[in-house]
């Protein structure tokens, strides 16, 4: 499959946002996150696999496609 440029460097900057977001939502260091009651660690955690998942796929299509 062949990508075209452009559309590679968005896939790769949507791929770091997604990525940015997951870590705002939960920090993988917790010092850096604010205390919070489980209940909303619990549902902050989901969110965030989501997102990571998101870019996981992505990062999967960036390594399978060629640019030209």
């Amino acid at each position: 499959m062949l990508l075209p440029v452009d559309a590679y460097l968005k896939l790769q900057t949507f791929h770091d946002e997604l990525v940015g977001i997951a870590h705002t939502i939960d920090p993988a260091d917790a010092a850096a996150s604010p205390p919070v009651r489980k209940p909303e660690q619990s549902r902050r955690r989901a969110l965030a696999r989501v997102f990571r998942l998101w870019a996981g796929q992505i990062e999967h299509t960036l390594t399978s496609v060629r640019r030209p």
